[in-house]
């Protein structure tokens, strides 16, 4: 009898996974879900796509130790390198294994299923960055926003009286979102950058428009098994201000109104955070190229 159940629970099985939607099996260990979950309060939808099981897994940053680059543990580097060109970055997920092998299966071999995941796993920290960055314009910039403290973060420059003290909207926040821009070289061998899709994800998400306002001017090579003094040379001039890209944002500014005094706060996107060298060196051109003031803010779906 018993032998029979289970021939006929393995047939009902099989019968499920024939008739079943195409995509009810977990993106990442092929087991299937439950079923499509109800979307969680910030509408995230990375239930679509894996298991109870690889959702547990993973290893999101709550938390924030570092208000600068946002690691979520006791931060040597910002401690030596206080002054940075950037604001400051918050990422999704630390990078372990598990979230290294997924970049993995998406960056370098190609599937593409994984691109939406990561851009909606790095939702949540885009609304924990729009909401600091919010709460700074107020007069308590070391409150708690989000479960995330912000102590010691500078007001925002231009922000109007009337305002402070109130949460601005993703849209008021945010003037523009741009990414790292890849080499030639690595464009054709994926077929895409993986930041620009992020960012334009993130783009979406703020309602603010997607800018190229780099360019990469030489390769600095593959960094992930560079030191972190290594790295910081190999980004040294490497990036260069996409001159069309920049025209734009000095367009968008006069449109928006923005007063002389007040910063264009654009939102630069990465898939990972490591040193911040590469977001030191984006911010830096960025910044070198317009004759007026700018906040470089840096989202990043993992912090390494």
């Amino acid at each position: 009898m018993m032998k029979w159940t289970a021939i006929l629970r393995s047939l009902f099985s099989q019968s499920v996974d024939l008739l079943g939607p195409p995509d009810a099996h977990c993106l990442v260990c092929g087991g299937r879900r439950r079923g499509l979950p109800p979307r969680s309060a910030d509408g995230l939808r990375i239930g679509d796509w894996l298991c109870d099981g690889c959702l547990a897994r993973i290893p999101w940053i709550r938390r924030p130790a570092c208000p600068r680059c946002g690691r979520p543990v006791f931060c040597p580097d910002c401690i030596r390198q206080p002054v940075r060109a950037f604001e400051m970055n918050r990422s999704a997920v630390r990078y372990n294994d598990d979230m290294k092998e997924w970049l993995a299966l998406y960056k370098f071999r190609g599937d593409e299923r994984y691109g939406e995941v990561l851009a909606e796993m790095m939702l949540p920290a885009f609304e924990r960055l729009t909401a600091e960055v919010s709460a700074a314009a107020g007069d308590e910039a070391g409150r708690m926003v989000s479960g995330t403290r912000c102590a010691g973060l500078k007001k925002i420059a231009g922000w109007p009286d009337r305002m402070r003290g109130e949460r601005r909207t993703a849209r008021q926040v945010w003037h523009a979102v741009t990414y790292v821009p890849v080499s030639r070289e690595r464009a054709e061998e994926r077929g895409f950058n993986q930041s620009e899709r992020l960012a334009r994800a993130a783009a979406m998400r703020a309602n603010a428009p997607l800018l190229p306002l780099l360019r990469r001017i030489r390769d600095s090579g593959k960094q992930s098994q560079r030191g972190r003094s290594e790295r910081l040379r190999a980004m040294r001039a490497v990036f260069g201000p996409d001159d069309a890209g920049i025209r734009r944002l000095a367009e968008l500014r006069a449109s928006f109104g923005v007063r002389t005094s007040e910063p264009v706060r654009v939102l630069l996107v990465d898939d990972i955070y490591t040193t911040g060298s590469t977001a030191e060196a984006c911010a830096e051109a960025v910044r070198a190229a317009v004759p007026y003031p700018v906040q470089v803010y840096v989202l990043t779906w993992a912090r390494s």
